[in-house]
């Protein structure tokens, strides 16, 4: 067999290869065989057909099973005696086969890349603090209040902050309905039976404490200015006229540190309740920094790194990122036709991050196999045993379905990647 590589581009290679006509013979005789003992022709019972006949009848059907039991066979055994690393078959040329020849065919691969580590050891980082204030104790405990609080129905007075006030809206930008004017924006130009909490915290910017004082049945013009990290990017920055009616208010009313309350929570006192949250908060800010360390340890390696990665690599992950980020959009309230409207700008995003995490997925892979970094049989177990209690699924079928999909090494090198990540911060100089 005879192989020949040619590199397109860093990650790409076209292989062709040529199965000698002596190898391609004993496969045609074979599956002939195959055929004469299956067949039957008028004339002659079931495998007693002579083979010229058979050979003549089903030669177009022949030539197809031919090609499809060489290629694959021959691809294999041309990427093992080339040492090619696949991570992904792009093409695979019309195969060239004719009677008493070789048969020809191209593949074009996707191939893993070469390159050249940094000094990875001691990697500078920053620390910053994680300690927790009696503020942040206390913001906390409130929330929990506000997430339990009751709403009753209230008139004759206006509102105060933390009261939720229905309204009724449309909004212009520069005279121009918000909607018309910017179209990724769609579902965010008017709506009717609106709830909005007066506080800061008002998906419309301004708007929550803008409320402030108003009453049932008041007309008020309001002007929100969307901010440069504004979810709908197409808004970024712009002002936006209101004009809003309330047409209901509601009071909340949190609860007391009862017995009925401390239960709900799972506590015996207050007391208890402010101890567990000062450890969440802790914890919570130890992960935090934790990931932030990380994520400068990953920024200093995709900046010393000098590397290409596959393109086939580069689209799919950017298919899972694209979808990561319609889910979150969705979770903050977007709906489907928002979302839509801004598919090209998250496709053109979700490329970039996924470029980067490719790249980096690669990196630290290789920083994995250089410092003999391995997933035990347990690791795997124990992670896949995570995967199917998150999707509700039986571990050992679960196993079975990445088995069979080819997916249970991604499993490994997840493991092999986050070990490497944890060498790699117990290792850093941290000033």
């Amino acid at each position: 067999m005879k192989v020949s590589l040619k590199t397109v581009s860093a990650c790409r290679k076209t292989m062709k290869v040529e199965v000698p006509a002596d190898v391609v013979a004993e496969e045609r005789a074979q599956l002939l065989a195959y055929y004469a003992k299956g067949v039957a022709l008028p004339g002659f019972r079931k495998g007693h057909a002579p083979k010229a006949l058979v050979e003549k009848k089903f030669a177009k059907d022949m030539l197809s099973d031919l090609k499809d039991r060489l290629v694959p066979k021959y691809y294999h055994e041309a990427i093992e005696q080339e040492g090619v690393k696949v991570v992904s078959v792009v093409d695979v040329g019309e195969p060239e086969l004719e009677a008493g020849q070789a048969l020809k065919f191209e593949v074009t691969l996707d191939v893993v890349p070469e390159f050249k580590l940094p000094k990875y050891h001691g990697i500078a980082i920053k620390a910053e603090k994680t300690d927790v204030t009696q503020k942040q104790v206390d913001e906390t405990i409130d929330s929990i209040r506000r997430q339990h609080a009751t709403f009753d129905d209230i008139e004759g007075r206006p509102a105060k902050a933390k009261d939720m006030v229905q309204v009724s809206y449309e909004s212009t930008i520069g005279g121009q309905p918000l909607e018309e004017k910017v179209p990724a924006a769609r579902g965010m130009g008017k709506g009717k039976g609106y709830w909005i909490t007066c506080d800061e915290e008002s998906f419309l910017p301004g708007m929550g404490k803008a409320l402030i004082g108003a009453s049932i049945g008041d007309k008020k013009d309001v002007t929100v200015k969307f901010p440069a990290e504004f979810i709908v990017k197409e808004l970024a920055g712009q002002k936006a006229e209101f004009k809003v009616e309330v047409t209901g208010m509601r009071e909340s009313k949190l609860p007391e540190f009862d017995e009925e309350f401390l239960k709900q929570l799972r506590v015996e006192s207050e007391e208890e309740l402010r101890t567990n949250v000062r450890q969440h908060l802790e914890d919570a800010a130890e992960s935090k920094e934790k990931r932030r360390q990380e994520d400068e340890v990953c920024e200093f390696l995709l900046k010393k790194t000098k590397i290409e990665v596959p393109e086939s690599a580069v689209q799919q992950q950017a298919r899972n990122v694209m979808y990561e980020m319609a889910r979150q959009r969705m979770m903050q309230g977007m709906g489907k036709e928002q979302i839509a409207a801004q598919t090209e700008d998250m496709m053109a995003e979700a490329k970039v991050k996924a470029e980067e995490q490719v790249k980096l997925r690669y990196i630290i892979l290789e920083i994995a196999d250089a410092e003999g970094v391995k997933a035990e049989e347990q690791d795997v177990s124990e992670e896949i045993a995570r995967m199917a209690v998150q999707q509700g699924k039986d571990a050992t079928e679960y196993r079975k379905e990445l088995e069979k999909e080819g997916h249970l090494e991604d499993v490994a090198d997840q493991i092999r990647f986050g070990k490497a990540v944890e060498f790699l911060l117990e290792s850093a100089k941290v000033k």
